[in-house]
């Protein structure tokens, strides 16, 4: 059960980190949402890696609003400018001294559309001229019972592997976390495909 006067995530826990992150810095997702009429949208796949929304808001009247968030280093790809000066190698990094904390990377990015062309084609954006807003990273942490879980399983002779769809280092940093990856391991031990 939570405390009286707590929030309790439901549905996707993703969704729901940065839920909690706005309510942390006081804003009301629902009366932004409810100011926000949704014109058209992609929901997100692991093929593109990226979802999409076009709005009407209330903020910007007579204009529509694409944001877009995914898979930061996607995201970068369909921009032409960014909030700050951000380079390709400075996200990168930035990336992977996150990944290698185990944690979960989104990025974020908009375009206020001051024309009526079309913004998706074929389940996919077709413009190229967005504006990068940044990368957010989500720790989703190994419960306290996970480690000793993995050390009763090997030690009863069972092999354990990690499948996922996240980075390679990612990977690393959690089998690190639950003893089934150690220092000594050699690398041929992570595999990706």
């Amino acid at each position: 059960g939570t405390q009286p006067g707590t929030l309790k995530v439901m549905g996707n826990p993703t969704e729901g980190a940065l839920l909690l992150w706005l309510h942390d810095q006081q804003r009301d997702y629902a009366a932004l949402r409810e100011a926000a009429e949704v014109t058209e949208q992609l929901t997100f796949s692991t093929e593109r890696k990226y979802m999409a929304t076009v709005v009407r808001s209330a903020a910007l009247p007579g204009k529509r609003i694409l944001y877009l968030k995914g898979a930061p280093e996607i995201v970068f790809s369909l921009c032409h400018s960014t909030v700050g000066d951000v380079s390709r190698e400075a996200l990168d990094s930035q990336l992977l001294a996150y990944q290698n904390q185990a944690m979960r990377t989104l990025g974020f990015a908009y375009r206020i559309l001051e024309d009526d062309a079309p913004v998706f084609e074929d389940g996919r954006i077709i413009r190229k001229d967005l504006v990068y807003l940044g990368i957010t990273a989500i720790s989703d942490p190994v419960r306290d019972d996970v480690p000793q879980a993995v050390k009763d399983c090997m030690d009863a002779g069972i092999r354990i592997k990690i499948v996922t769809g996240d980075t390679p280092g990612t990977a690393r940093e959690i089998g690190r976390q639950i003893g089934l990856w150690t220092e000594e391991d050699s690398p041929d031990r992570l595999m990706t495909g």
